[in-house]
C-alpha cells in the first residue's frame, strides 16, 4: 500500500535535504526560494526585512574578501548588491553544484558585477584566486560568512559547507602567516620595546642534559598533572600561559611560562599568569600583548628582535619563536635550553571523542563540547581517527618538522597521551612506562642576574631605546617629504591630452622607489607593511593595467603615493605611541613621579598590575607610610584583582559560539546516514556533558533514538523520538518525525504513519508531496487532492505535482478538471508529453469496459 511513500520517506530518511530534486517555492509575498535550501525562512517577514535583520552590521567592511556559505536562493547576492561595495571589498558565494545549477537556470547569476561571484564547491578556490584571495590572505582580511541556510541547520549540506569553508580558509591563513609581516606585530613590537629588557638568547644551553615537560592546553593535560607534580623536582617545567589558571588550581608553578599573541583575547586567557611567584620566568615573542608584558612583575625574556629595524640594540644572535601556536614556540625554546628529552603533555592537537579540544579550567572547556566538526581528521597515538582544526593541523606539521630537527640534535620528544595526534618523530610512551631516575635530578633553574631588572638597568635601557626611536622619527620625516614631492611630480607628468609631458620626470619617478629602498631600506619595508591594505586595494589586475589611459594611470600613481604616505603616518603614530610609553617609564624608573602620578597613568593605560613590579623593585612600604600612599597601592591592587577575577570576555564568547547545539543536530544526521554508531555514541557523550542540561535534553533524546536504531532496536527508539516531540524547540522535530514515519511504514502502522507525515507536511512544506502520496496510496483521494493543490499554490511550475494531481482527478472521476490540468501543462516548457499522458488516462477512464482507447 505504501511502496511509493516508503521509497520517498524511509529510504535514507536522514539524508541531506538536497538529495531530492530542487523545487522553487513561492511564499505569500510572491518571492521565490529553493524549498530544500530555505524552506519557510522568509515566510514571516519576506526576504528583504529578514536579511536586513540577520546581516545588520555584517558584510560591509572595507578591504575584505567575504566567502559566503550559500546565497539563500540567490537573495543574499541581491542583498549585497543593493548598496555600493565598500572600498576594496569583494564577495564570493559558494553553493553545492545542484543549487548553483538551479540559480544559473533561473538567471540569478547573470550580469553579476566583477566584485561579486558565485562558485560551486568544486571550483570555489579557482574563483577565489581570480578575486585575489592571496592578497586578502596576506593582509588577513578573508572572512567566512554563513548564509541563513547554513545557520539554520535545516539545510545540512549548507551548514557542513560553512564548516568546511571556515577550516579551509583557516588552513590557508596559517600557511600565509609565516610569509608576511603583520601590522599588529610591528605596533606591539614598538610598544613593547621599552619593556623588553633582556633577550631570551641568554638561556641558550643553560640546562643541558635535563628532562623537560611541556604543558599545553589539550585535554590530556588533566591526566598529566599528577605525574608532573610527583616528579616535579626532576623536571624542567615549561607551560603555555593559557593554562595558568589550571596550574594555580592544582598548586603547580612552572619554571617557564610562554605567551605569543598580541591580541586582547590572548591577554584574557593568559592574565592568570600574573598570579605566579618570582621563581617563574616569562618567555615571550617580541609582539606579545603589551598589557600582559607591562604587568608581569618578575623576570622576562623576549624572542626575536627588539626593534623592527636594523639597530645595535637588537640581539646579535636572537632566539626566534616558531608558529603557528605558542606550543611550537615553547618547544623551540626547550630545544635551545639543551634538554635531552622533552615530554609533551596536553599537546593533543585534536578533539576528544566527546568534542573537547582543551583541558579543565579553560574557556573552551567551560563553553562545552564542540559539534561543528568537519571531515578534517588525524590519527591518534592509540590508532583511532579524531577530528581536528586547520590551526591544529598546521601545528602538527610544524611540530613534526621541529621533532625531526630536535631528534637530529639528540633530543627525544615523547607524548604519553593515547588520544593525542600521532606526529612523526614524536615517540608514544604511556605514562605508566615513563620513568625518571634520581640521576636526572638537576640543579634548580639559575636565577636571573639581580642587576638585570633594577630601576637603574631599566632606565638605561629606556634611554637607549628612546634615542634609537627618535633617530627613526627624524628619518621618517625626511622620507615623508620625499613622498610628498614624488606625488607632486606625478601631477606634472601628463599633459592635457594624456601624453607624457616630461620624459625626465618619468625617469625620475621610475628611480624614486629604488632610491627609497636603497637609502631607507628598513623604513621603506615597514611603510609598505603598514600600507598593505591601501596598496592592495589600489592594485589593478594585469588586464586592467594594460588598458589604463593616461588619466587613470595618473590617478593610480597618486593612489600609490597616498597609500605610501598613509603607511608612513601609521608607522609614525606607532613610534610616537611607543615614545609616550618611554616617557612614562622614564619617570617611573628615575623616581621623578610620585606613586600617585604613576598610579593614575597605570590605571589610564590598563596597567594596574605594574604596582606589583614597582613594589618588587623598590621594596614594600614602611610601616609608617602615609595612608594616601597605601590607598593608591590598594586601589591599584584592587583593580588588578578585579581584572584577574573577570571570567567573561571575547574569548569565552567565541568559545561558546562553537558550542551551538544546533550543530549537534547536523552532525547526528550526517553520522546516522553514514551508519556511524561510534560517532553517534561519541556525540551523545558530548551532549551529556553540556552544562545547560534542559537545552540539551531533546538533543540527547534524538541521539539516543538514532543510536538505538543503529544498534538494531527500532522499537526502543520510538520512546526517545516521542521525547523529542515534547520539546518546544521544533528544529529537531523533522528528523524525529521522519524516523517515526519510517518505522510506521515498515510496520504497516497506517495511523501512525499518517500522523507523522501530516506533522512533517505542516512543519516543512517540502514534505507535502510525500504526505499526498501516502493519502492517495491509502485511498484518501479527496484529501490527497487538497494536499497537492496546496502544494501547487506555492510551486506553480512543479510539473510532476500537476501530473500526480491529474491522475488523482481521473481516478476521482473529475475528468474535466484533469483535462484543464493537461491544457495548462501544454503551455509549460516540456509539458506536451505529460499532457498527452493525462489525456490518455482520461480517455481510458471514459472508455466502456472491453473497448480499446
Amino acid at each position: 500500500m505504501s511502496a511509493q511513500t516508503l521509497s520517498a520517506i524511509s529510504n535514507d530518511s536522514a539524508s541531506s535535504s538536497q538529495a531530492a530534486p530542487l523545487q522553487w517555492r513561492v511564499n505569500r509575498f510572491g518571492e521565490q526560494t529553493l524549498e530544500a535550501v530555505n524552506g519557510v525562512t522568509f515566510d514571516k517577514l519576506g526576504v528583504t526585512p529578514t536579511l536586513e535583520e540577520a546581516f545588520r552590521g555584517e558584510l560591509r567592511s572595507e578591504d575584505t574578501l567575504y566567502i559566503v556559505a550559500g546565497s539563500d536562493s540567490g537573495h543574499l547576492i541581491r542583498h549585497v548588491l543593493r548598496e555600493a561595495a565598500p572600498a576594496g571589498t569583494r564577495y564570493l558565494f559558494v553553493e553545492p553544484p545542484q543549487v548553483h545549477a538551479a540559480l544559473r537556470a533561473a538567471g540569478l547569476l547573470d550580469a553579476l558585477p566583477p566584485h561579486v561571484r558565485c562558485a560551486t564547491t568544486d571550483d570555489w578556490m579557482e574563483v577565489a584566486s581570480d578575486l585575489r584571495l592571496a592578497d586578502y590572505l596576506f593582509i588577513d582580511r578573508v572572512e567566512v560568512v554563513f548564509s541563513l541556510a547554513a545557520r539554520s541547520a535545516e539545510a545540512p549540506d549548507h551548514t557542513q559547507l560553512g564548516w568546511t569553508l571556515r577550516e579551509a580558509v583557516a588552513s590557508l591563513h596559517w600557511r600565509t602567516v609565516g610569509l608576511r609581516g603583520n601590522e599588529t606585530f610591528i605596533a606591539c613590537q614598538l610598544a613593547n620595546a621599552v619593556d623588553n629588557v633582556q633577550p631570551a638568547g641568554i638561556w641558550r644551553g643553560r640546562l643541558k642534559g635535563r628532562t623537560g615537560v611541556l604543558l599545553a592546553g589539550g585535554p590530556s593535560l588533566d591526566t598529566a598533572l599528577d605525574w608532573v607534580r610527583q616528579h616535579r623536582e626532576r623536571l624542567v617545567v615549561l607551560a603555555v600561559s593559557r593554562i595558568s589558571r589550571r596550574l594555580l588550581q592544582v598548586g603547580l608553578e612552572p619554571d617557564f611560562v610562554f605567551s605569543v599573541d598580541p591580541t586582547e583575547m590572548s591577554y584574557e586567557i593568559s592574565r592568570d599568569m600574573l598570579r605566579f611567584g618570582p621563581a617563574v620566568v616569562f618567555v615571550h615573542q617580541y609582539h606579545v600583548n603589551p598589557r600582559l608584558l607591562a604587568q608581569w612583575p618578575h623576570s622576562s625574556y623576549y624572542l626575536g628582535s627588539l626593534l623592527p629595524w636594523s639597530s645595535p640594540l637588537n640581539p646579535p644572535e636572537p632566539l626566534h619563536g616558531v608558529g603557528p601556536t605558542v606550543t611550537n614556540t615553547a618547544l623551540q625554546f626547550a630545544g635551545e635550553l639543551g634538554l635531552n628529552r622533552v615530554i609533551l603533555a596536553g599537546v593533543d592537537l585534536c578533539f576528544t571523542p566527546e568534542g573537547y579540544t582543551h583541558a579543565e579550567g579553560s574557556n573552551e572547556r567551560k563553553a562545552g563540547p564542540r559539534f561543528d566538526l568537519t571531515n578534517l581528521e588525524v590519527e591518534t597515538n592509540d590508532g583511532r581517527r579524531a577530528s581536528t582544526t586547520a590551526d591544529f593541523a598546521a601545528a602538527i606539521d610544524t611540530l613534526a618538522q621541529q621533532a625531526r630537527q630536535l631528534r637530529d640534535r639528540g633530543i627525544r620528544l615523547i607524548n604519553p597521551s593515547p588520544g593525542a595526534a600521532r606526529v612523526e618523530a614524536v615517540d608514544y610512551v604511556p605514562w605508566v612506562e615513563l620513568g625518571l631516575d634520581d640521576a636526572e635530578r638537576g640543579e634548580t633553574i639559575p636565577p636571573p642576574d639581580p642587576q638585570t631588572f633594577t630601576n637603574g638597568q631599566r632606565l638605561r635601557h629606556t634611554e637607549r631605546v628612546a634615542r634609537d626611536m627618535q633617530r627613526r622619527i627624524d628619518e621618517l620625516g625626511q622620507l615623508e617629504d620625499r613622498l610628498r614631492h614624488a606625488r607632486k611630480v606625478t601631477g606634472k607628468l601628463f599633459a592635457e591630452d594624456g601624453t607624457i609631458r616630461n620624459r625626465n620626470l618619468r625617469l625620475r619617478l621610475e628611480r624614486f622607489e629604488a632610491e627609497l629602498d636603497a637609502e631607507h631600506p628598513d623604513l621603506s619595508r615597514l611603510i609598505k607593511q603598514c600600507s598593505l591594505h591601501a596598496l592592495l586595494r589600489g592594485m589593478k589586475a594585469v588586464r586592467d593595467v594594460e588598458t589604463l589611459d593616461a588619466r587613470e594611470a595618473q590617478d593610480a600613481l597618486w593612489g600609490y603615493y597616498d597609500a605610501y604616505l598613509d603607511g608612513a603616518r601609521r608607522l609614525r603614530g606607532w613610534i610616537e605611541h611607543a615614545m609616550a610609553k618611554i616617557r612614562r617609564r622614564r619617570h617611573e624608573y628615575a623616581g621623578s613621579w610620585s606613586l600617585n602620578q604613576l598610579g593614575v597613568e597605570w590605571a589610564k593605560h590598563g596597567e594596574p598590575g605594574r604596582i606589583q613590579g614597582w613594589l618588587a623593585r623598590n621594596g614594600p612600604l614602611p610601616a609608617d607610610a602615609p595612608m594616601p600612599l597605601r590607598s593608591v597601592i590598594g586601589s591599584l591592587q584592587g583593580a588588578l584583582q578585579r581584572d584577574l577575577d573577570a571570567t567573561d570576555g571575547a574569548h569565552l564568547r567565541r568559545a561558546r559560539s562553537h558550542g551551538d547545539l544546533r550543530a549537534a543536530r547536523v552532525r547526528l544526521e550526517q553520522l546516522f546516514v553514514q551508519h556511524n554508531a561510534d560517532g553517534v555514541r561519541n556525540t551523545l557523550a558530548g551532549l551529556n556533558r553540556v552544562q545547560d542540561a534542559e537545552a540539551a535534553a531533546p538533543y540527547i533524546a534524538l541521539a539516543q533514538g538514532l543510536l538505538a536504531e543503529l544498534e538494531g532496536c527500532p522499537d526502543e527508539a520510538l520512546g526517545h523520538y516521542d521525547r523529542v516531540l515534547q520539546a518546544p524547540d521544533r528544529t529537531l522535530w523533522k528528523l524525529a518525525l521522519v524516523r517515526i514515519a519510517n518505522w510506521a511504514l515498515e510496520h504497516r502502522e497506517a495511523a501512525t504513519a499518517e500522523q507523522a507525515l501530516q506533522c512533517l507536511a505542516d512543519l516543512q512544506p517540502g514534505y507535502r508531496m510525500q504526505y499526498g502520496d501516502f493519502l492517495a496510496a491509502t485511498g484518501h483521494i479527496d484529501r490527497a487532492i487538497d494536499v497537492y493543490e496546496r502544494h501547487l499554490t506555492e510551486h506553480p511550475s512543479d510539473k510532476d505535482a500537476m501530473v500526480r494531481l491529474a491522475r488523482l482527478m481521473v481516478n476521482a472521476g473529475a475528468h474535466e478538471a484533469a483535462r484543464m490540468m493537461a491544457d495548462h501543462l501544454t503551455r509549460l516548457p516540456g509539458g506536451e508529453a505529460l499532457a498527452a499522458s493525462i489525456h490518455h488516462w482520461v480517455d481510458a477512464s471514459l472508455c466502456p469496459p472491453g473497448e480499446k482507447t
